[in-house]
């Protein structure tokens, strides 16, 4: 069904609660997502979340938008699930993300009667404002007891004034309850002063004027600064950075603006808005100050996002190199990896949106830098299609500011991230262009890694030989730059082949030696990769027992990491083990956890009948 209506009519509201009341109905879970633009990337975005979240690994989930589109249909056709997509432009953005089940719910919200749509089956349900009663209802809730008992005949006029929209109701009951000494007539003069304005303004613009002609400066400013900010939400922390003062200085803004409805504060210290609230701060910011200090605004608070970005990497993947560096002391921004972690899944969207925004306004010193800190977060959550939208600006931003290396280590990740989605043609041009960039800067570490990347790309065609040479070849770069790191990496990934194709001694001496060294430099994640790799071949040649008992070591590794990705690939792999030893009970076990740190459902298809799945799985990706 479509429900559509006004902007602040409770479309979105609407569908929430009656999605939330029939939650039972829905054994295999509520997806729910925001359109952010009317582009394929955000369907694609979308699209990727919902097969996460239904449990497809994110190195099964296609790269082209009409396959991605039909996996979704295959992996929805049994599921009994509900789908909420709000604040939806237009019908081409609905269609792709319909399941196929017979069972299961899609609710559309939109401003746009979307009505195309009935031909796929929709429903188009209009959502009216209030009638008298409820909206009278609301009005008196917001107002406070009593508020509203003195002067019916100004209630009615208010009511009509309001127009039944729930936004305006509450923000109008909001006033009244915050000015308890006003009177109701006065109000409703007020209100009818401003709507009957020759600029024939809606209610809600005459309301959110009323509102903000009537807030203190400084709640008018951090209003205004609000709608200008990149991103869904923002941290307390971030607006008193950009305001120059101690966050405590804030509260009693935020307190008025809370107490008006114009804000809404989260967990942790975090404000947001409503996207009509937020649309009309905009406006107001844009038209109130000027473009000097929206750039001063819009640059602290990048700078603020900057800092603890670099920081968060720090933490989150310690033992890389990077050009990047957090300028001040890591635990003084973040105590230690796992709030680092929560407050990148937290921010995830606004650190996004803070590296577009600094790529629109030509920052290139930011964006290079946020793009390389990104890398440690996105290999433990593999969000794809951002990390490639955002690293391509990076790439550029790099080369503006005369940066080959640079460029070359961006490339380097964006070529990892596009073969992890099978997109093998770009990925090599991209690692082609690292590798030449570290051939005319002579510099050994970019040399070593396009090296390891290009046998990868030999694996992949079938050219054992050539693979293991380039391997070879990068083991001894890394050995004579004195990183004892890349050396194990390129051994890990060389005992990987070599296992494949049955040299089990050789693979042995190679897995077991980047093992040693990876525990040796205290990289627990690389050292879990190790053991995992040595335990596939001990798995190929027979030995169960162990293999199985080194899988259980290496997930418990990676459990205290906190690497959702990398959990649930050796959940994957154990169950497979399993399987094929006949212990199912323990194997749907270790798959049905597995299905629920990919997400929120577990209605999912068999991961052991999927040949590229079971490619994957047999040599799993990092860096």
């Amino acid at each position: 069904m479509v429900l559509t209506g006004v902007g602040g009519v409770g479309k979105t509201a609407l569908a929430t609660t009656w999605l939330d009341r029939r939650r039972d109905h829905f054994p295999d879970g509520i997806l729910y997502s925001s359109f952010v633009a009317d582009d394929n990337e955000s369907v694609d975005t979308i699209l990727h979340g919902f097969l996460t979240s239904l449990g497809v690994a994110t190195d099964d989930i296609p790269a082209q938008s009409g396959q991605r589109a039909a996996l979704f249909r295959s992996v929805t056709l049994d599921c009994e699930l509900a789908i909420l997509l709000d604040d939806a432009v237009a019908a081409s953005q609905v269609r792709p993300l319909l399941p196929a089940s017979r069972t299961a719910v899609v609710v559309v919200t939109s401003r746009s009667r979307l009505g195309s749509l009935a031909v796929d089956g929709a429903e188009i349900v209009d959502v009216d404002p209030l009638p008298a009663a409820p909206a009278r209802t609301l009005l008196s809730t917001r107002a406070g007891h009593g508020r509203l008992e003195a002067d019916p005949s100004a209630v009615d006029a208010l009511l009509e004034l309001c127009a039944g929209l729930p936004l305006a109701l509450t923000i109008a009951g909001a006033r009244l309850r915050t000015r308890p000494g006003r009177s109701l007539t006065r109000e409703v003069r007020s209100r009818t002063e401003v709507t009957s304005h020759p600029t024939d303004k809606t209610m809600l613009t005459a309301i959110f004027d009323e509102s903000y002609n009537s807030m203190s400066a400084g709640a008018a400013r951090l209003y205004r600064l609000c709608g200008l900010l990149p991103g869904p939400h923002q941290p307390i922390a971030a607006l008193a950075h950009v305001r120059e003062v101690a966050a405590h200085e804030l509260d009693p803004e935020i307190d008025e603006l809370l107490e008006s409805n114009l804000m809404t504060e989260l967990p942790d210290d975090v404000l947001t808005q409503h996207d009509v609230v937020r649309h009309d701060a905009h406006v107001r910011g844009e038209r109130e100050t000027t473009p000097a200090e929206r750039t001063k605004i819009t640059r602290a608070y990048t700078t603020w996002y900057l800092r603890r970005v670099l920081a968060a990497d720090e933490l989150i993947h310690p033992f890389r190199p990077r050009f990047a560096r957090s300028t001040e002391p890591v635990e003084e921004v973040f105590p230690d990896r796992e709030l680092a972690l929560q407050w990148w899944r937290r921010d995830r969207a606004v650190i996004q949106a803070v590296i577009r925004e600094g790529w629109h306004r030509g920052w290139d010193d930011v964006t290079w830098q946020l793009c390389e800190a990104s890398w440690g977060f996105f290999l433990h959550h593999r969000d794809y299609e951002p990390f490639l939208a955002t690293n391509a600006h990076g790439i550029e931003a790099a080369h503006r500011c005369g940066l080959p290396l640079v460029e070359a280590r961006l490339r380097s990740q964006v070529g990892y991230a596009l073969d992890q989605q099978k997109r093998y043609a770009e990925a090599d041009a991209e690692h082609a262009l690292a590798l030449e960039i570290g051939q005319r800067e002579n510099d050994g570490p970019t040399l070593a890694t396009a090296t390891s990347r290009l046998a990868r790309a030999a694996k992949r065609r079938g050219d054992v030989d050539q693979a293991l040479e380039l391997y070879q070849r990068s083991a001894e770069l890394h050995e004579a730059l004195d990183l004892p790191r890349g050396v194990a990496l390129a051994r890990r990934r060389r005992g990987q082949l070599l296992a494949g194709v049955g040299r089990y001694a050789e693979a042995e001496l190679e897995l077991a030696a980047a093992a040693d060294t990876m525990a040796a430099a205290g990289d627990a994640n690389q050292y879990a990769r190790a053991v995992t790799a040595l335990a596939q071949m001990h798995d190929r040649g027979g030995f169960y027992g162990q293999a199985r008992e080194q899988l259980l070591d290496a997930l418990s590794i990676v459990r205290g990491l906190d690497s959702p990705h990398y959990t649930a690939e050796i959940l994957r792999i154990l169950a497979d083990l399993e399987t094929r030893q006949g212990d199912l009970e323990q194997a749907n076990d270790h798959r049905a956890e597995a299905d629920r740190i990919s997400g929120e459902t577990t209605a999912l298809p068999d991961a052991g009948t999927d040949e590229a799945s079971a490619e994957a799985r047999s040599h799993p990706g990092d860096q």
